[in-house]
């Protein structure tokens, strides 16, 4: 069974989905490929699973780390492991040709992830990819194969290459809120411009409090994540960032973090909407994969 034949709506009521997780192994079993601008921690597939169990998470989206470069191997057997509670965002650079990506793709990988946010000191994080790469080559293939584009960028980049975006004719999802500068206020112009985004239906947004909770404390930003839930809870993903790498201070956890959805959404459809049917549509939830 290919991943575009999967039901659509195989996520039970009362299960969620995360839908941003890393997973980290054994640097002797699965070495790292670039040199890393954060120490990456000891955290595999049981540690997640665990994690999670806690939480009532029951289905997970998991994004390559940065410093595993372009080797998908941890990401593959991690997948593998997860079955059909699993998927991936992988990266792949320009010169990757059709036939890899359809591989990645029956591994349970539907998305590739490009990255314009930067170091303090402007340089690239290693083992990134940048949206050129989308714009290339990569965003005729991932069109045929069904795939999608994942972007960590801030806002006011994504909305300089946004005509570009639209152009590359595939879903795009915004990481960590859509990367908006939270000490611009929820009436800042390109907060606003993303509201409308949403409203149209033009992007995906992962509702991941935890990288915005730490430049303005919870009650702050609870306005921006209230607008975008007001705009489209259609177009919107739940996502915890286990296990939070270069977090300043003390880690929240996964059952905290969904608490404070819960708290925050209020209205039960709308958490269902957002925690179950969305990412059951985006990431092809159903079955385990097929094979290569």
């Amino acid at each position: 069974m290919s991943l575009s034949a999967l039901p659509l709506d195989a996520i039970a009521a009362g299960e969620a989905v995360d839908c941003h997780v890393h997973v980290f192994e054994d640097p002797k079993r699965f070495p790292m490929q670039v040199r890393s601008s954060y120490e990456p921690p000891f955290s595999p597939v049981s540690a997640l699973l665990d994690t999670a169990a806690a939480a009532g998470i029951t289905h997970f989206v998991l994004v390559q780390p940065m410093p595993y470069g372009d080797d998908l191997s941890l990401l593959k057997v991690s997948l593998a492991a997860l079955g059909a509670r699993g998927r991936g965002v992988g990266v792949a650079g320009a010169s990757t040709n059709p036939a890899d990506l359809e591989r990645m793709r029956l591994a349970g990988i539907v998305a590739l992830r490009f990255v314009e946010t930067r170091l303090a000191d402007g340089s690239r994080m290693g083992g990134t990819i940048p949206l050129d790469a989308l714009f290339e080559s990569l965003a005729p293939c991932l069109r045929e194969l069904g795939m999608h584009a994942e972007l960590w960028a801030p806002l006011a980049e994504t909305l300089s290459r946004w005509r570009q975006l639209e152009k590359a004719g595939v879903p795009i999802v915004l990481d960590h809120m859509g990367g908006f500068d939270p000490q611009a206020g929820t009436s800042h112009k390109d907060f606003r411009r993303l509201l409308a985004m949403l409203r149209e239906g033009a992007v995906w947004v992962k509702l991941a409090i935890c990288r915005r909770v730490i430049a303005l404390g919870e009650e702050a930003l609870r306005p921006f994540h209230d607008q975008l839930i007001e705009a489209n809870s259609s177009r919107l993903l739940w996502a915890s960032d286990f296990p939070f790498v270069r977090y300043p201070g003390t880690s929240p956890t996964v059952p905290s973090l969904l608490e404070q959805f819960h708290h925050w959404a209020r209205d039960q459809e709308v958490t269902r909407r957002i925690l179950a049917q969305n990412p059951a549509r985006l990431y092809q939830f159903g079955a385990a994969p097929a094979g290569p």
